[in-house]
């Protein structure tokens, strides 16, 4: 791997906690100019720093000018089964075209390396989210190729969105903290696989990553529709009170009992609770080759589609 160098009026050093706020800044002229609007927020970037248990000190790379502005930011970050590079990673519009961006992915690459090496379970490759076409283009000029893609949709409440009804001998709630959580699971772990054909997370994991990883998992928006004591489908919801956005971060139902418009239901539910905290703009997720209707159930929920994430990987 040929080292890249980069002139020397700029400084390279590790990310500390005052550079999320520029972070988020470049990230979010990014996505105003490409989308009219922003999602990106400081909270983001402590939120990846912090449920990802980032090593500062060792597995980012910031690059400043002699005055101090940030003009460029990487990570990585060592999952159960991968490794991640930040989504957070950018650089500043105005340093595009050098040298700056290659280094910070060859930076990404070699820190990669060493997490494999130290952890052996780990696949020797790296994991990357596009958000935007010119993301997609500059990961795949550095070996990177797309695994699949997601649709962004959004729903804004410019009027009382519609109220849930209620369904035959079908209950949607809340659900019981301390009680539920392995049903909920059950649920997803049934439902997901249908998506992408693989086999879902154990429970552990997935526990770990919603109830105690994630900051804007909101648990007190964690629906569930019961049939006899049984749970049959469920939503999870996350919040971003700096953006005072939303996100409905899983929805899924038992097979036996789809079309039976419980999907749509909860969706109302979760929007109606949005709209009674003041939340006016939520978003959700949905895979391009999902082939179960959720993109259909989506548009009649009121949603629409935003832009496209691209999932992507480079092996080693």
């Amino acid at each position: 791997m040929t080292n890249i160098t980069l002139s020397e009026d700029l400084i390279v050093r590790s990310a500390i906690r005052d550079d999320a706020q520029a972070i988020s800044d470049i990230n979010a002229g990014y996505e105003l100019a490409a989308f009219g609007s922003t999602e990106s927020t400081v909270s983001d970037v402590f939120e990846f720093w912090d449920s990802e248990q980032v090593d500062l000190a060792t597995n980012t790379c910031a690059i400043t000018t002699r005055s101090g502005e940030l003009i460029g930011y990487t990570g990585v970050a060592a999952e159960r089964r991968r490794i991640v590079l930040d989504v957070h990673t950018t650089i500043h519009p105005a340093y595009q075209d050098s040298a700056i961006a290659s280094y910070l992915l060859q930076f990404a690459e070699r820190r990669a390396h060493a997490l494999c090496e130290a952890t052996v379970t780990l696949p020797h490759s790296l994991h990357a989210w596009s958000f935007t076409s010119t993301t997609r283009q500059l990961l795949e000029r550095h070996g990177y190729a797309v695994e699949h893609s997601d649709y962004r949709m959004e729903i804004r409440f410019d009027v009382v969105p519609v109220a849930p009804e209620p369904l035959q001998n079908i209950t949607i709630r809340l659900f019981i903290p301390g009680k539920e959580e392995r049903a909920v699971y059950d649920v997803i772990a049934e439902a997901f696989p249908d998506i992408d054909g693989k086999p879902y997370h154990l429970y552990d994991e997935w526990y770990e990553n919603v109830f105690k990883k994630n900051s804007s998992f909101e648990p007190s928006m964690l629906y569930v529709a019961v049939v006899q004591d049984q749970v049959v489908a469920t939503t999870l919801c996350r919040i971003y009170p700096e953006e005072n956005g939303g996100y409905i971060w899983q929805v899924a139902v038992r097979r036996a009992w789809r079309k039976h418009g419980i999907a749509l239901q909860l969706l109302h539910t979760a929007f109606s609770e949005y709209y009674r905290r003041g939340i006016r703009h939520v978003q959700l997720d949905v895979n391009s080759q999902n082939e179960t209707g959720a993109q259909e159930l989506y548009a009649r929920a009121g949603m629409h589609r935003r832009s496209q994430v691209d999932s992507m990987m480079k092996t080693f």
